[in-house]
């Protein structure tokens, strides 16, 4: 076990060295800006990694030699943080200088200045988990040798044998325990979240238009709709606001949504939404789409209202709950939630589409956004089973685990960036990460449209595992967006552990940059989709409005 001091009054000269050097390496630019307490966080988190493997490395090297090193590289306590503080303190012109280019890239004004308080709480807050963690470990590693070693053959005769056998087995049943503790973890947390998805928000009455779920005449009982269906079915734009933005006649938009609480598989759920389509009369709207909802069941209002403002109401909503707990919880717990519970609505969806009418059904698009996109992407092949299954496609901050994403990234137009790729000359399918992004093609975008939405420095569309040891493509000359700070390289385990924390903190940055993608989408669903025979000035009153609208990350939801 890695001890910080002994006696309360000395430190470990190695541990602080290379936790210094990890404190330098946190503060390098990242994909998005940090506020005081989350550098301090990071940096506390890095110093005590460094820590650690200072004085392992230490050790390890004092073995080696024989006696020629001290088995310990230790110093006054007080000598050890003096020199620290004078390096953090060093380091602190050149931090600022890197952050400022990264608030540049994403269009934030420059920072003169460090706020040391919340700066030294996430210091502390960091390096306090990170021992906390490590002696957790530690702790649980020497119980488990204690319960295993005993019960290992062969202690005496053949000790070098038993004694790795012993270590073997004692990291096996670590990993037994960790499997069994997430395990407890995704049920608790899906408790709590299932029971917060029940407590309803009063801003959000039960619907009484009948062309809404959890209405008095919806298949979907209200209380089964759920918090997150509530806001959905509950909120969007009235037929008088539709017409006094876009200057047509309008129709009430139908919004079908299924909550978890609904009882039976994910098969049977999404035949109650087809027949709550039925119920409504969806066929014969002009434009259906499928969205792929969050984690916790959550759609961008932003991107739900724009596409009804752009159709005047002539638009048919579906999307089906499969789970409670927000994206990231999903993701790394129970992603095969948002593949299997997407898919079954796609293809419950799609095949009573097909059974309509060629010239009396509406356009089929699917949208997603986030966890959402990935759902969607889950449901078809490949790209060619999406094309030929859809009439249009919108998926905006796409995870960098979706196949099918992955495979149109890898398969780009030689020339094309890979942040930003092009495929086919931009035949079907485009990427964009601004407003009119989707436009600056030459060639023409053949039916039928697929749309990415991703911004350069979003970390849920850049960051995967292999960013732990590989150079990523995006970071490479020639391939990276202008959206990344230019100081900012790749550096092996600390971008992909920067990345994490640019994920949890990339609600506090501008509309259209992180995860965000409100604004964006709409641009897409109208490039994708068309309107309703709309003015150039309708749609950017559209525009206008939506960009009134709060701005939201699907990281929280």
């Amino acid at each position: 076990m890695v001890k910080v001091a002994r006696g309360g009054s000395r430190l470990d000269v190695a541990g602080a060295t290379v936790g210094l050097v990890a404190v330098a390496l946190s503060l390098t630019p990242s994909l998005l800006p940090r506020p005081a307490w989350g550098q301090g966080l990071v940096s506390g988190l890095g110093f005590a990694v460094g820590y650690g493997v200072g004085v392992l490395l230490w050790r390890v090297a004092a073995r080696l030699s024989k006696g020629r090193l001290p088995a310990a590289a230790e110093a006054r306590a007080w000598i050890v943080v003096a020199v620290g503080f004078v390096g953090a303190a060093a380091l602190m012109p050149f931090a600022l200088e890197w952050q400022n280019s990264v608030r540049e890239a994403v269009g934030m004004p420059d920072t003169d200045g460090f706020d040391w308080m919340w700066g030294a709480i996430g210091v502390a807050g960091g390096s306090w988990l990170a021992f906390a963690i490590g002696r957790g470990v530690a702790g649980g590693y020497r119980r488990l040798w204690a319960l295993i070693a005993p019960r290992v053959p062969g202690r005496e005769a053949r000790p070098r044998v038993s004694g790795f056998a012993t270590g073997a087995l004692t990291v096996v049943a670590m990993l037994v325990v960790l499997s069994l503790g997430l395990s407890v973890l995704s049920f608790l947390l899906t408790a709590a979240s299932v029971q917060h998805n029940r407590q309803y928000d009063p801003d959000y009455p039960q619907p009484t238009s009948p062309l809404r779920s959890g209405s008095e005449a919806s298949l979907v009982a209200w209380d089964q709709v759920g918090q997150a269906g509530a806001k959905i079915v509950s909120g969007g734009p009235t037929v008088s606001q539709l017409e006094l933005v876009t200057g047509v006649s309008a129709k009430e938009p139908i919004r079908v949504y299924v909550g978890i609480d609904v009882p039976g598989t994910f098969e049977e759920r999404a035949q109650l939404a087809v027949d709550e389509l039925i119920r409504t009369d969806a066929s014969d709207r002009a434009v259906l789409m499928i969205a792929g909802t969050t984690g916790s069941g959550w759609l961008d209002p932003a991107a739900l209202d724009g596409f009804e403002y752009l159709h005047a109401g002539d638009t048919a909503i579906v999307a089906m709950q499969y789970g409670a707990t927000g994206s990231p919880v999903s993701a790394i717990l129970t992603p095969e939630l948002s593949q299997d519970g997407t898919s079954a609505l796609v293809r419950a969806v799609t095949s009573w589409w097909e059974t309509l009418p060629q010239d009396h059904r509406p356009q089929l698009v699917v949208y997603g956004l986030s966890l959402g996109s990935f759902g969607i992407q889950s449901a078809y092949a490949d790209m060619a089973d999406l094309q030929a299954s859809t009439q249009g496609a919108v998926l905006a901050g796409t995870p960098s685990f979706t196949s099918i994403w992955s495979a149109a990234q890898a398969s780009r137009d030689a020339g094309s960036p890979y942040s930003l790729p092009v495929l086919d000359g931009g035949a079907h399918v485009r990427w964009a990460d601004q407003w009119g992004g989707l436009q600056t093609l030459a060639g023409t975008w053949d039916d039928t449209r697929v749309a990415y939405l991703q911004h350069g420095n979003d970390p849920i569309v850049w960051i995967g595992p292999s960013v732990i040891w590989s150079e990523p493509e995006w970071l490479k000359t020639g391939q990276r967006s202008t959206a990344v700070s230019k100081d900012m390289v790749w550096i092996p385990a600390v971008t992909a552990f920067q990345g994490v924390i640019d994920l949890v903190l990339s609600t506090a940055v501008p509309e259209d940059a992180g995860h965000k993608y409100g604004n964006l989408a709409v641009d897409g669903l109208h490039q994708v989709t068309g309107d309703a025979g709309l003015t150039d000035s309708a749609v950017d009153r559209i525009r206008a409005v939506i960009e009134l609208y709060d701005t939201y990350s699907p990281v929280s939801n």
